[in-house]
């Protein structure tokens, strides 16, 4: 007879097993994006959340296929002194507020103006599953976490879960939506907005089905 006092034991186990999975596939999930911009991530030298990310993120970033097809440019922020370049975007209204640091805009190289957002970083498969949410919205004409104006920011913070809430909308994290069968992930990738499209990944337990295309 099986203890149920293991029960919480396997919950933890299997979690861990998926945050692994996930964490290996955000790697390959960015390649085929249709189009080539950047992704600028200011960065406060106060700020600890943005030296986690430049720790725990950057080098295996930059070292993967998501890394040459979105590069990383450092934008350096000290208090409220933005590089002139890009204190020029925030006047012309290129880029939105910036309320905190670290702060993840995804720039069109063309245009040069910001088509995509992820405000603050709390988590390292977190933050790749936020970018391949984004990355889809923008496949979709869509312009996630966008903000309007210009402005200071924060020394530090991590964005704030309610900055990621308000540009997410009635959007729950990805990370919330691996289903067993093709059919549930099919209705909820229809309930986020995306029409449908679902994607597989094996792992140790079978296949498991999420919402979104594989980009």
């Amino acid at each position: 007879m099986l203890n149920n006092n293991n029960s919480p034991i396997l919950e933890v186990c299997v979690l861990k097993k998926i945050i692994f999975v996930s964490t290996i596939f955000c790697y390959t999930l960015l390649p085929t994006m249709g189009f080539a911009n950047e992704l600028l991530v200011l960065s406060d030298e106060k700020s600890q959340n943005s030296k986690r990310w430049q720790t725990e993120v950057l080098p295996d970033y930059n070292a993967s296929n998501s890394g040459k097809n979105l590069p990383v440019k450092i934008v350096p922020v000290k208090g409220k002194i933005f590089p002139d370049w890009f204190a020029k975007a925030l006047e012309e209204g290129r880029v939105g507020n910036i309320l905190g640091t670290p702060t993840f805009l995804i720039l069109d190289s063309k245009e040069k103006k910001e088509i995509g957002r992820i405000e603050g970083y709390t988590q390292k498969t977190k933050f790749f599953l936020q970018l391949i949410e984004a990355v889809n919205l923008i496949k979709q004409g869509q312009h996630p976490g966008k903000r309007e104006g210009s402005s200071g920011h924060r020394e530090e913070g991590s964005g704030g879960d309610q900055l990621q809430q308000e540009s997410s909308g009635n959007r729950s994290n990805i990370m919330d939506h691996i289903y067993k069968s093709s059919e549930e992930a099919k209705k909820a990738s229809k309930m986020m907005g995306l029409e449908g499209e679902i994607h597989t990944h094996e792992t140790a337990d079978g296949t498991i089905y999420m919402p979104g295309s594989t980009m």
